[in-house]
């Protein structure tokens, strides 16, 4: 517990890891998310716009506004070179975002660092919330951020390791999800979408079907090494 003057901040769970139960069951529920609602779907663009967002703020782009939609949809503006890895490395940051943030978050968990899931998630909110620009992306992140403060702050520790691996569990997953809306979209489309896929094919001269495999290859590589960290923990 930490606390400091005036009373305690927050709960901090540093070495608590969760039974095997507890993985197979949020993932479960994770699954179920994913598969039978739009809320997987929302979450994943969140951190898709975000990974857009994060990858050019690092490259020297600067980050005009991000969009988050209800149909699970979403887009970044930035402004910088119309060429060079700058551009790459932030287009390519949107399908790799959520399987990456899931297997990190796994690996957290597998230790034991279970609020450092809970804070690292609000700050990358906070950070988003900065730029997003329409009333959907904007409530959708305030709720999700609410969501982790009465976790981290007001919840009991057996609700954090629930809520902090049920997370985890849903960004795992709905990677290789939205690869495959990916490739239906661009199969319905002749492959002239204007996706990442298809960016990253007009910047490197490689078919955007390459990037399609290259991001399927990812987010399930994430999953299963997320999947091994929750499951064995």
């Amino acid at each position: 517990m930490t606390r400091v003057s005036g009373g305690t901040y927050a709960a901090v769970l540093t070495t608590t890891t969760a039974p095997r139960s507890v993985a197979v069951v949020t993932g479960l529920l994770a699954l179920l998310v994913v598969l039978a609602s739009k809320w997987g779907e929302r979450l994943d663009a969140a951190v898709h716009e975000g990974g857009h967002a994060l990858a050019a703020y690092l490259t020297g782009r600067q980050v005009l506004a991000v969009w988050v939609e209800s149909n699970g949809g979403g887009a970044t503006a930035t402004r910088g070179r119309s060429r060079g890895a700058g551009l790459f490395l932030t287009v390519a940051a949107g399908y790799t975002g959520p399987p990456l943030v899931g297997v990190c978050s796994a690996k957290l968990l597998s230790t034991g660092r279970v609020t450092a899931v809970l804070i690292l998630a609000a700050f990358g909110l906070v950070a988003l919330l900065l730029v997003t620009v329409n009333r959907f992306g904007q409530v959708l992140l305030i709720g999700m951020l609410a969501s982790l403060i009465v976790a981290g702050r007001y919840s009991p520790d057996w609700a954090q390791l629930w809520y902090a691996h049920f997370l985890a569990w849903l960004m795992l997953l709905s990677g290789p999800q939205s690869v495959l809306i990916l490739h239906r979209v661009r199969r319905g489309s002749g492959g002239g979408s204007g996706s990442d896929a298809d960016l990253l094919a007009l910047l490197t001269h490689i078919p955007g079907v390459f990037w399609v495999l290259a991001f399927a290859a990812f987010s399930l590589w994430c999953a299963l090494r997320g999947a091994t960290l929750l499951v064995h923990a």
